[in-house]
């Protein structure tokens, strides 16, 4: 067992360490047999065939399966699959590439701002989390499937990362002494947001060319509820360069929009903004209805075992306590915002009356990284809550297994 105390005076050797860790983790994950397996489901074969007839026909504005206009899902994840298909051919890796790319990306952006922003034991905290992040079904699985969803979650994560670290970009690194606050930067900056910041609009762009208004809709509002939170609402407005994002943002995302309306018409708005998105919130598409407490089965199972941890690092929060979050330093912002980003993304597709399982893939990296920051965090403190958390965890485990063997065993029966 590696002793993290002894190799603290090491950084190098931690550092490595580290890194490796993570190549591994993705590789495990996400790489590791990746296209050894036919196409699952009903849903990736579309999704593999639509990008092979974009090539076909030479058509890269509107999606077509079997000859027939495919408006659920706007074109990036058809885009990247169809480049996959000319790079490598058409086979399962190509389907699924886009998706295992977007994993290893958020889980190694989710490592690097643990790295940055953890309190104490930075390499480690970072190693937990992205572990944590790789190694929960609901990633695991969309990480290694052909479809839209690990893409989205992709974009999203990684445009929230970015937000975070360009709300600390003029306010010194953790973790680096060398680095410190630039408090020279204008006061109100319509035009000139930071790399970061100009890095979130970028993806949210992209976000939003793979499932539509979501991709914008969700991080405004993880955004908003945030900066509320801290009480920080007028500064980040100022500061975030408002003018330039929306004009990269428009740039980015309204030209396809524009040629498919173009293309098919009031057919286009009806199907994909209509049926695809607005309906999908408001009544129940393809029998795809579930009760209210829907989202907590799948967070639990989905996140199993590490989901019991989630209320004890809720807890760790403190979100109640307002007037301390407003007085932390910016860099200790990481927690408050990462419950945040859960908790959006859980009220937001509980309360839509269509529900399926894949709408809450978004939270999962949130989930991984807040229990590693707190956990390592806090770790040294012999608290009853984390005892009985583990307590439960066990229980936990215990019961799935037992449900698996049954279930197995029916199934051979």
């Amino acid at each position: 067992m590696i002793d993290w105390h002894r190799l603290t005076p090491k950084p190098q050797v931690v550092k490595w360490l580290a890194i490796a860790w993570l190549l591994g983790v993705c590789y495990l994950a996400f790489i590791h047999d990746l296209g050894n397996t036919g196409l699952v489901d009903e849903t990736e074969p579309l999704f593999a065939e639509a990008s092979r007839e974009m090539i076909v026909s030479g058509n890269w504005i509107t999606p077509y399966f079997n000859g027939e206009t495919r408006f659920d899902k706007p074109p990036l994840v058809y885009w990247a699959m169809a480049i996959g298909y000319q790079l490598i051919g058409i086979n399962e890796w190509a389907v699924r590439l886009p998706s295992a790319l977007s994993a290893i990306a958020l889980v190694s952006l989710g490592f690097y701002t643990l790295l940055k922003f953890a309190p104490r034991h930075p390499y480690l905290t970072a190693s937990l989390g992205a572990g944590l992040m790789a190694f929960n079904p609901e990633t695991w699985v969309w990480g290694r499937i052909g479809v839209s969803d690990m893409l989205l979650c992709g974009c999203m994560g990684g445009a929230l990362l970015c937000f975070f670290h360009g709300y600390n970009y003029n306010y010194g690194w953790a973790n680096d002494p060398n680095d410190t606050p630039d408090q020279n930067q204008p006061q109100w900056n319509l035009w000139r947001p930071n790399r970061w910041y100009l890095a979130y609009y970028g993806l949210i762009s992209l976000a939003v060319l793979t499932k539509g208004p979501v991709g914008v809709v969700l991080p405004g509002l993880i955004i908003l509820s945030f900066a509320v939170c801290v009480g920080k609402f007028w500064e980040i407005l100022k500061e975030i360069g408002i003018g330039t994002g929306v004009i990269l943002f428009f740039g980015l995302t309204i030209p396809w929009y524009v040629l498919a309306y173009l293309e098919n018409g009031q057919a286009f708005i009806d199907s994909f903004f209509g049926y695809h998105n607005l309906e999908r919130f408001t009544n129940v598409v393809n029998g795809h209805d579930a009760p209210w407490y829907f989202y907590f089965l799948v967070v639990l199972v989905g996140f199993a075992p590490y989901s019991v941890y989630l209320p004890w690092s809720f807890a760790k929060v403190q979100w109640w306590k307002r007037s301390r979050l407003q007085r932390q330093p910016r860099q200790e912002h990481l927690g408050i915002f990462l419950m945040v980003w859960f908790v959006v993304i859980f009220a937001f597709f509980s309360i839509a009356i269509t529900k399926l399982p894949s709408y809450v893939l978004p939270l999962m990296p949130a989930a991984g990284m807040l229990i590693s920051l707190k956990a390592l965090t806090h770790y040294q403190e012999s608290t009853k809550g984390l005892k009985i958390t583990g307590l439960i965890n066990v229980l936990f485990l215990l019961a799935l297994s037992a449900v698996f063997l049954l279930f197995t065993k029916l199934y051979w029966v």
